[in-house]
């Protein structure tokens, strides 16, 4: 189960990629050839791959237009070791695929999100 902005979607996880990136400022390098780095904090960015098979189609294209609308950011909660996490992020990539199409029906799958973190989740 995944929430954005307080919606929570019944789906499963077939993976997630988490990315931790440091935002850091280089101060420099002292004499001993060390270098010196201001660190500001650390931002998780999120590549998920949602099991969307369950949901029904009303509520898939419902999720995808809540990911795919130009909107700066939304509050996400994810996975996050053996809890959740609860942050700011701004989707970068939507992507799914056509599996199955008939004339009155059109079958959506493999959705992949990445989420980038607006915020550091961590401070230094």
């Amino acid at each position: 189960m995944i929430t954005i902005d307080n919606n929570s979607y019944d789906v499963g996880i077939i993976k997630i990629t988490r990315k931790a990136t440091q935002d850091i400022d280089k101060l420099g390098t002292t004499m001993d050839l060390r270098k010196h780095y201001d660190i500001k904090g650390t931002y998780y960015d999120y590549e998920v791959e949602l099991a969307t098979y369950k949901m029904q189609l009303a509520e898939y294209d419902n999720l995808y237009e809540v990911l795919t609308t130009p909107q700066e950011s939304h509050i996400v909660t994810l996975p996050y070791g053996q809890t959740t996490i609860t942050f700011e992020a701004r989707v970068s990539v939507a992507s799914d695929s056509l599996i199955k199409s008939f004339t009155a029906l059109k079958k959506w799958s493999s959705l992949k999100v990445t989420f980038e973190a607006l915020t550091p989740q961590k401070e230094a």
